[in-house]
């Protein structure tokens, strides 16, 4: 439908009645939602702010998620470019309660969530730390400079949804909010709950293989293509292959498409050893302030315990965190 009906969109009602109005008015005859649409939902949420109805929040929800992740083919992936389009409306200014949920559903439903988004929402929960102003995101308005148990929420929060398809990995844009968030409130009374977050977020992004990726729309298509064409081999062992190979490695697994080129992500800590990139990233990581916080020296108490082949570095820094 056109998006010309919206004449003025702060005036529209935003009762139970006027959002089931506004719900036919969007989705219309095609069932689907334009970005023009899309663009004036969200001019539509920063003029309701926080008085909308909870109708009205889970329509705006669904329809975020319709418009980025299940109208665009191949259904179930959020690209790079939606991606970058929702970043753009919610960037420079704090975020409201209703788009703060309409991000975490969008990343929900995606099958797999670009490293950029990811690492937004956890900035967005990083400034709510920084500044104490958090109601929006958290529920909970606290001095700056603090972790509280509220934030630890959100961060897993924002942690689980970003792990979909059972990827379950920790990228290193996450991890790197984290420590952030750790270097900055190092001499702060944070919520005990913290450092175990951390610890066992970093312990993953470190130990769990490769971190999540965000494939291509065209990666995804020549995937589902080349499954199509073992189906086709009409033996229900070829069906059964690729369903397993989906399973197992994710869209980029071994047995993916050729020309996806892409590594295999399998899930799971493999506790042998932090492996040499990783290790000179932590140990910049930790050296980069002076002493060891408290969520560095859970982390490192982690590591103790999972790894079974702890660099000499990380002993001398586990001995100095005893």
């Amino acid at each position: 439908m056109a998006a010309a009906g919206f004449t003025d969109l702060a005036d529209l009602p935003l009762t139970p009645d006027g959002v089931r109005a506004l719900r036919r008015r969007v989705y219309g005859d095609d069932d689907a939602i334009s970005l023009a649409e899309g663009e004036m939902l969200f001019d539509l949420a920063r003029a309701v702010g926080e008085r909308g109805c909870r109708e009205w929040r889970d329509f705006f929800c669904e329809a975020a998620a319709d418009l980025l992740v299940h109208q665009i083919e191949p259904r179930g992936y959020l690209g790079e470019a939606e991606a970058a389009w929702l970043i753009a409306r919610l960037d420079g200014r704090p975020a409201l309660s209703t788009e703060f949920a309409a991000l975490l559903k969008v990343m929900e439903f995606s099958r797999s969530v670009p490293d950029r988004l990811a690492g937004f929402a956890l900035n967005l929960v990083k400034d709510v730390v920084l500044t104490g102003e958090g109601e929006a995101i958290t529920g909970q308005r606290h001095e700056p400079g603090r972790v509280t148990r509220a934030d630890v929420d959100a961060l897993r929060r924002v942690l689980f949804v970003a792990s979909s398809e059972g990827f379950g990995h920790v990228t290193r844009t996450e991890a790197d909010v984290l420590f952030d968030i750790a270097d900055e409130t190092a001499d702060a009374p944070n919520d005990a709950s913290f450092p175990d977050l951390f610890a066992r977020a970093i312990g993953n992004h470190l130990l769990a293989g490769p971190g999540r990726h965000a494939p291509t729309r065209l990666q995804v298509m020549r995937r589902e293509e080349w499954l199509d064409q073992r189906r086709t081999l009409g033996s229900g062992i070829a069906a059964t292959f690729g369903s397993m190979a989906a399973n197992a490695f994710g869209i980029f697994g071994r047995d993916a498409a050729p020309e996806a080129g892409a590594e295999a992500s399998v899930s799971g800590l493999t506790p042998e050893r932090v492996d040499d990139e990783e290790l000179t990233w932590l140990v910049g990581r930790i050296e980069r302030r002076p002493g060891l916080s408290p969520a560095e020296r859970a982390l490192l108490a982690f590591l103790v315990r999972e790894c079974a082949d702890l660099a000499p570095p990380l002993r001398r820094l586990a001995a100095a965190a005893a």
